[in-house]
């Protein structure tokens, strides 16, 4: 597999991460029948996105593996030579990590239109390729201290509201909020399209009061530069930064250069006929009443 960061620079980047809580937890998921072997690296990564806590942190071990198990449509396949869906997918949709952190060491993400052509726009591959670029990024340099995502919407038109799949939005938005080992800090909407009151409410029944408060909209992007410093921003936006067409060249690139990091992401899933207690299915993970359904830890 292609390098990742080591444990012990995460310890270093962050001295509230405990090694013996990350042993502790190491410990616990050997005691999970229904697990594969977890890194201690994956391991140091959503005790940190739990803020250090212990408990919290099962949960998200437990939710990551075995969402991703239930969901491969979501999650699996990350080779785009093998998936025509996801290297086309990765031809519309730009995504772009900022070189900087803001001052708070958060990670930004920038995210928009390539093509704007709905036909072409497919947002289940696209949130798969969000959360490739994000896993990636955070086993090569580490998670800062959470992630910001500027959502770009020029160029957004009814069309593409039409291709969302409630059920697939729903599934990875409770990823997103129970599994994903990061801390999501925002999510800023620039340049927002006239349908935006449909799309929050599409999303609004799948999160919870916590992540709708992380959900900013911009009039204008002077608004956003309260929060995000212009500077670091890509030149297109006034920025500093290198121009988004080379941002998004780079997380192409990227994703080529990890395809055995994906490859070994694949593996990492629960095996349910293992599991002590009852064994997990969509139903139990997600439920079809637009309510949560929280996922029990052994």
């Amino acid at each position: 597999m292609e390098t990742c960061m080591d444990a012990d620079r995460l310890y270093q980047q962050d001295p509230k991460l405990k090694k013996s809580d990350v042993e502790m937890l190491g410990m616990w998921s050997k005691q999970q029948r229904h697990f594969p072997r977890v890194e201690e690296l994956q391991i140091a990564l959503a005790l940190h996105a739990c803020f250090y806590s212990v408990e919290q942190a099962k949960s998200c071990l437990d939710n990551y593996l075995t969402i991703r198990g239930m969901c491969p449509q979501l999650f699996a396949n990350g080779n785009p030579d093998k998936d025509p869906a996801l290297k086309m997918t990765m031809s519309v949709n730009g995504f772009a990590i900022l070189p900087d952190k803001t001052k708070e060491g958060y990670t930004v993400l920038l995210t928009r239109l390539i093509d704007p052509n709905p036909d072409r726009y497919n947002p289940q591959v696209g949130s798969k390729v969000f959360d490739m670029l994000v896993l990636r990024h955070i086993h090569l340099v580490g998670p800062g201290n959470g992630l910001v995502v500027i959502i770009d919407m020029k160029g957004g038109v009814f069309g593409h509201l039409t291709k969302i799949n409630l059920g697939e939005l729903k599934k990875f938005l409770i990823y997103l909020q129970t599994a994903m080992p990061i801390r999501l800090m925002a999510v800023h909407f620039i340049n927002v399209v006239p349908f935006m009151d449909k799309i929050m409410a599409a999303i609004r029944p799948f999160i919870s009061k916590d992540m709708f408060l992380k959900l900013i909209i911009h009039a204008n992007n002077d608004n956003l530069f309260k929060y995000i410093p212009k500077e670091m921003l890509p030149e297109e936006y006034g920025g500093r930064a290198q121009s988004v067409d080379l941002l998004f060249e780079k997380c192409k690139q990227l994703i080529y250069d990890s395809l055995t990091f994906f490859e070994f992401q694949d593996t990492m899933i629960t095996d349910e006929s293992k599991r002590i207690g009852p064994r997990k299915n969509a139903d139990s993970l997600f439920g079809f009443d637009g309510s949560f359904r929280k996922l029990a830890v052994d």
